[in-house]
């Protein structure tokens, strides 16, 4: 896999992803950005939210749960000193579905948090990695 970074201006930069995509990273004002894209370490937790994502919906469409939703709220704590490295990150798992089996959803988290999330599996080398679901049972509306 390859990925190519190209400076724009101040501190703002453009990441070309091997697959074809992009996404602008931009710098506080602090340090010469204009606040237009997202930072470096902003990223990371959304490479770990949706890589788990990913996973967790896979899994649970495979086990045939009726979800409707998924959202993955992702929180990291970094060091007080530079390098500012991540120490703590916890991630939230909200799924939304009709009839969800506490069970199975238990299982498409664990699994992705200890087996299938390849993000996951690099970064609790650097932290403490921890998580938690919850389940909104979505009623049907009455017609």
């Amino acid at each position: 896999m390859q990925v190519r970074i190209k400076w724009v201006e101040n501190a703002c930069f453009v990441a070309e992803s091997e697959s074809g995509h992009a996404i602008v990273l931009d710098g506080s004002p602090e340090i010469g950005g204009r606040n237009l894209g997202a930072r470096p370490m902003e990223l990371l937790l959304i490479s770990l939210g949706s890589c788990s994502a990913m996973d967790v919906v896979s899994i649970l469409q495979k086990s045939r749960q009726d979800m409707t939703d998924c959202v993955i709220e992702v929180q990291g704590e970094r060091a007080e000193t530079i390098p500012k490295v991540y120490t703590k990150i916890h991630l939230h798992y909200v799924v939304t579905g009709r009839q969800l089996k506490e069970a199975q959803v238990k299982r498409a988290v664990d699994l992705s948090a200890e087996k299938y999330c390849s993000v996951s599996a690099m970064l609790k080398l650097a932290a403490e990695l921890t998580y938690d679901y919850e389940i909104v049972d979505e009623v049907p509306k009455a017609e």
